[in-house]
C-alpha cells in the first residue's frame, strides 16, 4: 500500500465518468465540504492481496496515528492507484478501501470514501504546517509496520517535534542591534521581508512551474528525463560542463581548506544499528533499493557513508578539527506536490563537508573559517542572497557574542531563529538562501553544530589524558547542491531580465565562454588556430562553422548566453585583432587573442580549469533541448 496524506482547509470532489467496468455504483456523485479534514490518498498494491484484511488494518493505523497528531477527527479515504506502478486487482482494491474506511469508523472517526473506480474532480488546499503533507508505505509481504524497528513509513519523530517547539525571530543587524522580525524596517530589504514571510509561513507547496525551469531547458542545461522518476534530470553536455566547473570548484577550496576528500557509496542498509537509529529520529523521504529479500535506502546525504568512514578510523586530538568532503550524489522522493525543478528536486549533488570536532569553542572557530569560503563562494555565483541563522536557546544565551560576531562578519541584516528546545541534532543551523520570482526560498550553503551523531555512530578520538570522546560535528554544505546553484543562478538571471538588466551565468561557470564565427568557411582553418591558444589558456570555447549569416550566428550565440561573441573574417586575420560581441555590457570592441584571453583569465583565476565536454564544431553538434 501507498498514501499520500494532506491535511487540508476543505476538500471537494465530484465523480465525472466510469474509470473501470468495476466500478462501483454510486448514489452521492459529489462531496464538499470547507471544514479541517486529512485526506489520505491511497493506493493498494499486489502484496496487500496476501491478506487484505492485515494490510487494511495497519493502513488505517497510520491514518489514525497521522490524524491524532494533526488533532483531526475528520478524515476522507481516497482511491488513487497513480502512488503504485504495481496496483492491487479493483476488487481487491476495493476491499482494502472498504475495510480502511470501516476500521476507521469503528475507532470514532468522521469517514467519507471516495467512490472506487471512477474519474473525478476535487480541489484540495493543503495547511502547510510541517505535518501536513506525508507519504507513507506500507510492505505486507515483510510486515514492516509491525515487525520492522525501522519502517518504509516515515516516523517523523523529529518533524513532530519542531511543530511543537515554540520558536522566536528576529533580525540582527552587523552592529549586533536585535529587533523582532515583526518591528524590524525592510526598507531597502525587500528579499530579507520576503524570506522572512517564507520562513515564518512554512508553506512549500509549489502551484506553477518556477521561472528558471524554461530558463534551463533553453540554454540545453538540464532538462526533464521522461523515462526516470519525476525529480529526477538530464544534463546535456553543455550543462554537464557547468555541474563539472561547480564541483571542481567547490572540490579545490575544500582541499585549500584541508579536507580529506573521499567517496562513499549510495545505498545503505535499513537494519544497521547506527543507521537505524538515525532514520527514527530523522525520517526523511528514502527511495528503497530491494536487494534480494533485504532493503536498502538510496542516500539522501553524505552524512551515512563518512559517519560509519570515520567510525572506523583512528583519530587523535592532534588531527582535530579533522576535515572529511565528498561530491555526494544523493536522493530524496520529495512529494510531488514540492517538486519544483532544480529548487527542489528528487536526485541532487551536494557538496557536503564534516568537520569534527573536539566542543563547542572549537567549533565556533571553524565556524568563522568556515564563513569566510562560504561567503567567497556565495559571491562567485553573483546571486542576491539572505542569511539565517536557527540557535537552540541556550547555546544562544550562552554564545551571543559569537553571533553577533559572525552577524558582523557577514556585513547585512540576518534572521535569527531561537527556538527553545531541541528538535534535531543541531544546536546551530547557518543558511545561505535565495529568493525566487515565486517569493519561494531555498538554502544554498548551510553550516551546523552537531550534537548527536558523533555519539549515534560511535566516532571516536583520542584526547590527551589518552581517553576516548566522541567529537561534535560540524555539518557543512559549502556552496549548496549543484541543483540548487542552478536554481539560484537561473532565478537570479531571471530578475535582471524583469529588471532591464542583461541576464547572464557566471563567466567561470559558463559552459561556453567564448565562440569563433567565421564569416564563412573559408576562415574555419584561422579559426582552429585561435581555437589551439584558447586551449591553452584552458577558456571553453566552440566554433560556429554553419554555413549561416554571421546575424544568424550572432542571434544564435546570443540566446545561449555565450559571455564573448568573436566575428572573425579577413580584417581580424590580416590585423591579429577581434571583433568581441561583450554580453554583460551590451559593447563590441576590437581585441587581441592575449587580450581577451587576459580579461577571462582575471575574471576566472579562482576557478580550476573545465574543458568543454563536447566537440567544439556547432555542426558537429546535436540539438539536445533546442534549436539555436
Amino acid at each position: 500500500m501507498r498514501m499520500l496524506q494532506i491535511h487540508s482547509d476543505g476538500f471537494t470532489y465530484e465523480v465525472k465518468r466510469k474509470a473501470l467496468k468495476e466500478a462501483e455504483d454510486v448514489e452521492q456523485k459529489s462531496y464538499s465540504t470547507n471544514d479541517s479534514c486529512l485526506v489520505n490518498f491511497i493506493a493498494a498494491e499486489t502484496p496487500d492481496q496476501t491478506d487484505i484484511s492485515t494490510a487494511a488494518r495497519l493502513t488505517a493505523d497510520m491514518i489514525a496515528s497521522a490524524a491524532d497528531e494533526v488533532k483531526e477527527r475528520r478524515v476522507v479515504v481516497y482511491p488513487w492507484v497513480h502512488l503504485s506502478e504495481k496496483p492491487a486487482s479493483p476488487a481487491n482494491a476495493l476491499s482494502l478501501l472498504k475495510e480502511v474506511a470501516e476500521a476507521l469508523m469503528s475507532r470514532g472517526y468522521e469517514v467519507v470514501r471516495a467512490p472506487f473506480g471512477w474519474y473525478k474532480a476535487f480541489s484540495i488546499h493543503c495547511k502547510g504546517h510541517p505535518l501536513a503533507e506525508r507519504s507513507k508505505v506500507l510492505d505486507i509481504t515483510t510486515q514492516a509496520t509491525k515487525d520492522k524497528e525501522v519502517t518504509r513509513g516515515e516516523d517523523l519523530t523529529a518533524v513532530a517535534a519542531e511543530q511543537k517547539a515554540t520558536s522566536h525571530f528576529s533580525i540582527m543587524q552587523p552592529d549586533g542591534t536585535l529587533t523582532d522580525v515583526d518591528r524590524f524596517d525592510y526598507s531597502g530589504l525587500e528579499e530579507l521581508r520576503l524570506y522572512v514571510k517564507y520562513e515564518t509561513a512554512k508553506d512549500r507547496t509549489v502551484h506553477e512551474p518556477p521561472p528558471h525551469i524554461e530558463i534551463m531547458k533553453n540554454l540545453e542545461l538540464v532538462d526533464y528525463e521522461p523515462g526516470s522518476d519525476p525529480g529526477n534530470f538530464r544534463w546535456p553536455p553543455r550543462g554537464l560542463t557547468l555541474k563539472r566547473a561547480v564541483e571542481e570548484r567547490v572540490t579545490a577550496e575544500m582541499v585549500d581548506y584541508g579536507a580529506f576528500v573521499v567517496q562513499t557509496p549510495l545505498i545503505y542498509d535499513y537494519a544497521h544499528p547506527s543507521l537505524k537509529s538515525y532514520l527514527q529520529r530523522f525520517p526523511s523521504r528514502q527511495y528503497v533499493v530491494r536487494s534480494g529479500d533485504h532493503d536498502y535506502f538510496a542516500r539522501f546525504s553524505a552524512c551515512f557513508g563518512q559517519f560509519l568512514l570515520i567510525s572506523q578510523a583512528q583519530v587523535s586530538y592532534k588531527q582535530l578539527p579533522l576535515k572529511l568532503f565528498e561530491i555526494a550524489p544523493s536522493y530524496r522522493r520529495e512529494l510531488a506536490g514540492e517538486l519544483a525543478g532544480m529548487r527542489r528536486p528528487r536526485a541532487f549533488t551536494m557538496p557536503d563537508i564534516h568537520e569534527f570536532v573536539a566542543n563547542v569553542d572549537m567549533a565556533k572557530k571553524s565556524i568563522e573559517k568556515q564563513l569566510v569560503f562560504i561567503e567567497k563562494l556565495m559571491h562567485e555565483l553573483e546571486v542576491r542572497y539572505e542569511v539565517s541563522f536557527r540557535v537552540l536557546r541556550s547555546f544562544y544565551e550562552e554564545n551571543e557574542d559569537f553571533i553577533e560576531r559572525v552577524v558582523a562578519k557577514i556585513g547585512k541584516p540576518v534572521m535569527i531563529e531561537v527556538f527553545d528546545q531541541r528538535y534535531a541534532y543541531f544546536i546551530f543551523k547557518g543558511e545561505w538562501n535565495v529568493v525566487d520570482d515565486q517569493k519561494k526560498a531555498a538554502c544554498l550553503a548551510t553550516c551546523q553544530i552537531d550534537v548527536e551523531n558523533g555519539e549515534r555512530f560511535d566516532i571516536r578520538y583520542i584526547d590527551e589524558a589518552g581517553s576516548e570522546k566522541h567529537p561534535l560535528i560540524l555539518h557543512t554544505s559549502p556552496s549548496g547542491s549543484i541543483e540548487r546553484i542552478v536554481y539560484g543562478v537561473l532565478e537570479q538571471a531571471y530578475k535582471d531580465i524583469k529588471e532591464g538588466n542583461v541576464p547572464h551565468i557566471p563567466l567561470w561557470m559558463t559552459p561556453v565562454q567564448v565562440r569563433l564565427l567565421p564569416v564563412d568557411t573559408a576562415y574555419l582553418d584561422y579559426c582552429l588556430k585561435l581555437g589551439t591558444e584558447l586551449d591553452k589558456s584552458g577558456i571553453r570555447y566552440e566554433i560556429d562553422d554553419r554555413e549561416m549569416t554571421v546575424a544568424k550566428k550572432v542571434r544564435a550565440a546570443e540566446k545561449l548566453w555565450v559571455p564573448f561573441i568573436c566575428v572573425v573574417g579577413d580584417q581580424e586575420k590580416q590585423s591579429g585583432r577581434i571583433s568581441v560581441r561583450r554580453r554583460e555590457k551590451r559593447d563590441q570592441v576590437s581585441l587581441t587573442l592575449a587580450e581577451l584571453v587576459k580579461t577571462i583569465g582575471d575574471k576566472t583565476s579562482f576557478a580550476p580549469k573545465q574543458r568543454l565536454l563536447m566537440p567544439k564544431l556547432v555542426s558537429m553538434q546535436p540539438v539536445f533541448s533546442r534549436e539555436v
